[in-house]
Formats: structure tokens, sequence, C-alpha cells
């Protein structure tokens, strides 16, 4: 029924002894098939001295389980010319096409999909938990294609895609399609589709751009952290935000009308959120590494896959309804840098950047050629239709980023067209080596 709350509320709202059950029974049915079609698990399993046979129970795969993570991954594809990285259980016809991660943190990962993406399932639920119901447009802009081209599988729902890539030069294209077919989602946004937006407002004064975007009934923002600058001007034009992140590239986790942390389907994936750098589990509410296992992709599937995501994590129901856990990103445990042992994280850096006019697109980079370090080191991009002297915009920013941060500061400006490409149209990496 359009009326009802939830897309699936059999599923969305299960209650949680009945969401382990069900996760258990998944897995151990999951395992054995995984073990004996995906050379990379079977080859990490037997290694480890471990069988899908040892596997009784969620404890026992907790306790007994080896991890997997992106460098394993790679080292398995290289090292056996397999493009797939030893993960592919299946062939043609079930094999329906490839996608790819964006390749911000290392060179892009192969997702093998099959007709219907993980994704798919998803987005319907956050789409209509959002306010998009049958015969309702969306825009899908995509900044990668790790799901294909996969918008008209969304069709069943009675979703109606509007496809239009995520550049600043598709703005224009944006607010015409806005406007002409009023659609109740936005699906992506992202810093420089914002900068962007911007830029054009500036450009054309008198349009109305809270008329642009009167149809959204919400607009998803994901690629990266939203500091409150960003967040505070998508309210002033008329757009409630939901933010959103791929969860291990398994699927992905998006806030709800709470926006109080990213929910994690757990009828998709079984979260676990251990020590960064051991094995245990950390208390919840506390910072930790985000470990995934797919529980129902017969396709490729991960299994007990570090992320390198830094994460609070809750399975306490949510106010929305919902009883799936949810998490609240901190950054990547591969971008920490100690300057005189202060922990520093992009995450930390971004709202200052954000809250300045010639630095409003929060573009920059940590250089970062160890771990421990005793000057921080940056790049950041500076926008030139507001910046008339970089010495004074260096001077500046390098004085209030020490006194925020606590930490010295060095630092190199670059425009933000320089910056951007240093990686894809959508986002940069946040850390850099050199």
């Amino acid at each position: 029924m359009p009326d009802r709350l939830y897309y699936e509320p059999e599923i969305e709202t299960l209650p949680r002894a009945d969401l382990v059950r069900m996760q258990e029974a998944l897995l151990l049915q999951l395992l054995p098939y995984v073990y004996n079609r995906a050379p990379l698990t079977r080859y990490i399993w037997d290694k480890a001295g471990v069988h899908p046979q040892d596997i009784k129970s969620l404890a026992d795969f907790k306790e007994k389980a080896p991890f997997i993570d992106k460098d394993t991954i790679r080292a398995f594809r290289d090292a056996n010319h397999d493009p797939f990285g030893g993960l592919l259980c299946v062939q043609s016809p079930l094999l329906k096409g490839v996608g790819f991660t964006s390749g911000t943190t290392g060179d892009p990962t192969p997702l093998p999909h099959a007709k219907l993406t993980l994704a798919n399932k998803e987005w319907k639920r956050n789409f209509w938990h959002m306010g998009l119901r049958p015969g309702d447009y969306y825009t899908h802009m995509m900044f990668t294609f790790r799901e294909g081209h996969s918008v008209d599988r969304m069709q069943d729902a009675g979703f109606k895609p509007i496809t239009i890539s995520i550049s600043e030069m598709d703005v224009t294209r944006v607010i015409k399609a806005s406007l002409t077919y009023r659609p109740k989602i936005f699906y992506l946004l992202s810093t420089p589709l914002i900068d962007g937006i911007e830029k054009h407002l500036r450009k054309n004064p008198s349009l109305d751009i809270k008329d642009v975007f009167s149809s959204y009934k919400g607009a998803v923002f994901g690629g990266e952290p939203l500091g409150p600058a960003k967040r505070q001007l998508l309210a002033d034009w008329g757009l409630e935000v939901f933010e959103y992140s791929s969860l291990g590239d398994i699927c992905g986790a998006m806030e709800c009308k709470a926006h109080d942390g990213m929910h994690t389907w757990e009828d998709i994936a079984l979260i676990e959120n251990l020590d960064p750098e051991g094995i245990a589990p950390v208390d919840e509410g506390e910072v930790g590494e985000l470990v995934v296992t797919s529980l129902i992709d017969d396709v490729a599937p991960l299994v007990r896959f570090r992320t390198d995501d830094l994460v609070r994590h809750s399975t306490k129901p949510c106010s929305c309804g919902r009883t799936h856990g949810r998490i609240w990103l901190q950054g990547r445990k591969g971008d920490q840098l100690l300057i005189n042992s202060k922990s520093v994280l992009p995450v930390d850096i971004l709202p200052h950047l954000q809250s300045l006019p010639e630095t409003g697109a929060g573009l920059f980079q940590i250089i970062r050629r160890e771990r421990e370090a005793e000057t921080l080191e940056l790049r950041i991009g500076y926008d030139t239709d507001v910046v008339t002297d970089i010495s004074k915009l260096e001077a500046f920013l390098t004085d209030h980023l020490q006194k925020a941060l606590d930490v010295p500061v060095r630092m190199q400006l670059v425009t933000e067209a320089e910056l951007l490409k240093l990686g894809p149209p959508h986002k940069i990496p946040r850390v850099s080596k050199s």
C-alpha cells in the first residue's frame, strides 16, 4: 500500500532476536557455498586451518573465521591473474555485469553482480522511507558504476529514474529536470556538485533555487562526510539531507528521518565492529573498524571483510521504528595521522575549511608520508572566483588551523580545479603520500 511507513515492514522492523537468528541461518548456508566456489575464500580459510564444517553458530564464526581486506584481494588478483580477485562464485548466465569501486584509496576493485543487485534492495527501502512512491520520479546521479547500469531494476517498485551524470557540467540539466519532472528524491549529491550549483547561482542570481528543489522530499549526500556548513547550505535551499555511505562494498548505509546514524541492513550484511589493531569487538558506541560479511550475495560475497572504516555502531532500535543497526562514520583507519601523538583525521579538518568562502568546497588532502609526524602538511583547494590574495589566505588558514587543531601546520594552496584532477570527479583521496 502506498501509505505504509516501510517498504518491507516485515524485515525492517523484525525483532532483534529474530534478526540474529535469520543472520545465523543465512551465514551457515552461505559459508559452504563460498568456500567451494570462491578461490580466495578457500585459500584464506585453508591457510588458517578452518573449514565451514567448523562453524556451527555466529559465535563460532566470530571466533574462528579469518579476515580479508582489499590488499588481500588485490594480491590474489595479481598473483593468479584473476580480475575478480578470487571472489567470483558464478559464471554466465548468473553473472550479469561488473561495476567498480571509486579507487579513491587504491586501484578500483571489481564488483561483479547479478540481475538484481543488493543496492537495488536497500535503495527501495531508503527511498520509500524518504517519501518516494509508485509513479514518482527521482534523479539518479552516480559518480561510480559500482552497481553497473541498474536503475531500470528499480522500476518494479514503480519508481521512475532520471539519469544524469554527477558533474559540475550537468548542473543545468539537474535544474531543468527538477523543474520539468518535479522529482521527489535527489540521488546523489556530492561536494563538487554542490560547489557547482553554488557557482551556477552566482552567475544566475535571479534563479530561485528553493523553487527548483521544492518538489524534493529528500536529497542523498554521499562520497565523504558532510560538514555543518554544507548541511546548512542545503537546508537553506530547502533540501532535507540524508547522508549515505558504502557498507564495505556490499551495499549502502543511509540515514533515516531521525538523522541519528546510518542504517545497516542486517538481512543483507553481518556487521562487526572490532579493535582496529586487533580482533576483539569494541563496546557498543565506541570507535572500531567496520567488518562486514555478505549474507545473500551468491555472485561474489565478501566474508569477514575488514573495510578500513572507523565507525561507532549501535544495535539499539531507532526512533524511526526500524530494528536494524546504525553506524556513525569517523574516518578511515589508514587516514589517521599522529602529529606529536595527537590524532588527526580528515573529518577534523573539513568543517574549518567549509566554513570559509575561499575554501567552502572543502577540497583538501593530508600529506601522510608516515603515520607519525611533527607537522601537519596539507594541500588545500581554493576558489579562484573568491580569492584575490593567496599569501593572505595561506597565512590566515595556517593560523586558524593551528589554533583549532592544536598542531603545527604547513600547507600548499592550489586551485580547486587542480586538486580535483588528483581523483575521481566526485571526490579526491583525502590522504596522499606526497
